[in-house]
């Protein structure tokens, strides 16, 4: 039962989301030769001011 997270910056669409969850959902099955429907994928959609990269807020980047 594969579970994946995902965090990325909030902003991308539903539709973005769904590409990600079929094609990150694809990719694990193959790989751990697993049905589709035991992989789970969560998006976390994160603030840019909650991202921290090289000491620094995404937001401020």
């Amino acid at each position: 039962m594969p579970l994946v997270q995902v965090s990325w910056w909030k902003g991308a669409g539903t539709d973005q989301r769904r590409q990600l969850v079929e094609e990150v959902t694809e990719t694990v099955a193959r790989i751990a030769k697993c049905p589709e429907a035991a992989v789970t994928v969560i998006v976390n959609d994160v603030e840019t001011d909650h991202w921290g990269r090289g000491g620094t807020l995404a937001s401020e980047l």
